[in-house]
């Protein structure tokens, strides 16, 4: 019978370790996705040629989701080495997956009524497109992807080190808004109480991803590609 990342000690190590290590992972997570959001428009540019927005947000899109499978490649990899599945991060259903679900959903429509308010988003929410339809991949993708890291990944290791559950969220919420820090102080914020919500979504499903998963990806199905797309256009205006 296998046990549970969060109910075992699978990963040995003093605490500092773990910690260190967590970040020192967080940080090259960072990084790839920060380089593969810039790299694509600046290589295409460096060989002349120039896209308009729209064909430009598409191309940051694909190096995100890029960023985020090879991240996903990397984790696999490094629990691999450590015997661990990882479906041990918390891919079962939760006890209580109707309020679960009910709550993930409420939480959804929150944040989205209020990233409404963005003109960009608003005025161009139920538009159908191919264009349309690369953000909600992209988006859904990458929302899946951060949980298992920053739900599964940072909250399961924090647990591991003793840390009580209040702060397990805390903490992953800050290093979740640390990921979105293109978008400025409000961005952040809106990203750590976002963050809040899912971690609190994680251990009200008994450290089910399922309800963060649906929660994440249901925000960014709603407000893709049109965000990235503002906050694009909000740095060439800025920089022009």
């Amino acid at each position: 019978m296998s046990m549970r990342v969060s109910d075992s000690c699978a990963m040995p190590g003093s605490k500092w370790r773990v910690v260190v290590e967590t970040l020192v992972i967080l940080y090259l997570y960072y990084c790839l996705v920060g380089v593969f959001q810039i790299l694509p428009p600046v290589a295409l540019k460096s060989l002349g040629l120039h896209l308009d927005l729209r064909p430009g947000t598409a191309i940051t899109l694909g190096g995100v989701l890029l960023a985020e499978l090879i991240a996903l490649g990397g984790v696999r990899l490094y629990y691999k080495r450590k015997g661990i599945a990882l479906a041990q991060l918390g891919w079962q259903l939760p006890a209580n997956k109707g309020t679960t679900l009910v709550l993930a959903l409420a939480a959804a429509l929150l944040y989205i009524g209020y990233t409404l308010q963005i003109p960009e988003v608003r005025e161009n929410f139920t538009e159908v497109s191919l264009f349309r339809m690369w953000g909600l991949v992209v988006g859904v993708g990458a929302g899946f992807l951060e949980e298992i890291v920053f739900r599964g990944y940072v909250m399961t290791r924090l647990q591991q080190v003793g840390i009580v559950p209040a702060v397990q969220v805390l903490l992953a919420a800050v290093a979740f808004s640390l990921l979105h820090i293109g978008f400025g102080f409000v961005g952040v914020l809106c990203t750590f109480v976002v963050g809040l919500a899912l971690g609190g979504l994680y251990l009200l499903g008994r450290r089910s991803l399922l309800g963060p998963v649906v929660c994440h990806g249901l925000i960014n199905a709603a407000i893709e590609p049109w965000l990235l797309l503002w906050l694009l256009r909000f740095y060439a205006e800025k920089f022009a």
